[in-house]
This record gives structure tokens, sequence and C-alpha cells, in this order.
């Protein structure tokens, strides 16, 4: 249990640091300036493409579920993850510290969530995977068929309970996140426009 403690502490450190680097860095961008980095264009086009990044997040839970019976490349999975974590980072770049608005702030508390449980997930999904690794080359150690095995593991692996918690939480929160985004950018798009 000490290397799941000592991982999630380096994961929340490593994370902690990365948001605060990029609220210092949105910080010292709006050092000597009226408007704040994330009102000016440069702060826009910095949104624009952290929206793009955390859009490419969903390249990967798409074909997932379009395709199910396909299995998809870890490499999908890989650009799900580091997008998952670069496009929130550019996002925090863009807004900095400057929450004026309720429909932002929401915005950005369901960013939050759904990287935060993203990341626990996966965390969450390494430690179950070395465990049935693990228990899989316990039982054929001892005897079992490949297939018996297999029925054994399969059991175990459809009673995660942590799993579906994680997507009870996970997977609304995406959904949140998108509506709370849309309503953000479909309001500045029409400030802007109005002014």
């Amino acid at each position: 249990m000490t290397g799941v403690r000592s991982r999630l502490l380096a994961v929340m450190t490593v994370s902690v640091a990365a948001v605060l680097s990029a609220l210092a860095f949105e910080a010292l961008l709006s050092l000597d300036t009226v408007t704040p980095f994330g009102h000016t264009g440069y702060g826009h086009g910095v949104g624009w493409a952290g929206l793009a990044l955390t859009l490419l997040v969903f390249v990967y839970p798409i074909q997932k579920r379009v395709n199910p019976s396909h299995r998809w490349p870890r490499g999908w999975f890989r650009v799900h993850m580091v997008t998952g974590v670069l496009g929130p980072l550019l996002i925090f770049i863009h807004s900095g510290a400057h929450y004026h608005a309720i429909v932002p702030i929401l915005a950005m508390g369901s960013m939050v969530i759904v990287v935060v449980s993203g990341v626990v997930g996966q965390l969450v999904h390494a430690f179950s995977l070395r465990a049935l690794n693990e228990h899989r080359h316990d039982l054929l150690h001892r005897g079992l068929s490949e297939s018996d095995v297999d029925a054994q593991l399969h059991g175990m692996a459809s009673q995660e309970e942590v799993f579906r918690l994680w997507q009870a939480i996970h997977a609304p929160m995406t959904v949140m996140f998108l509506a709370f985004t849309a309503l953000h950018v479909v309001g500045a798009l029409f400030i802007a426009g109005m002014s």
C-alpha cells in the first residue's frame, strides 16, 4: 500500500506544481498590463489551444464506444492522457486567477474534477491491472488451466466497485464540463461581439 500512497502523493505534487506554475506564468504575462492576459488576443489564443487539446481527449472514448470490439492502440490512450493534462494547463494559463463570472468558475471547477478523477482513475486502473496480473501468475503457478484462470479473473474484474465509482464521477462531470465550457465560449463570443 505504501507504493500506492507514494505514487499518489507524487502525482498530486506534480499536479499541484503544474497548476501553480501555469497560474504563475499567467500572472507573469499579466504584469504591467491593465488587462489580464486571458482577456488579450494571445490569451484567447491560449484558451482556444487549450480547448482544442481538451477536445482531442474525446477521440479515444468515442472510438471505443463506436467500435467496442476493436482494440484501440495504446497510443490513442496516451494521447487521451497527455491532452487531458496539457489542455487544462493551457486553460489555466488562459484564465489565471481571474474568476469574475459564475459560468467560467463552474467550467473550471468541473474541469478540475474531470482531470483529477482521470488521473486517479488511471492510477486505480494501473494498480488493478497489476493485481490481476499477479493473481493470474499465482493461479497459473498453482496449475489451473488458462481458461479457468481467465474465468476467475473475469469474475474479479467485473466486480471492481472502484471502477464503477470512478465512472459515476468522471463521465457526468465530463458532460458538465463540456456544457459549462460551451456556455462560457458562447457567452464570451456574444459579449466580445457586443463590445
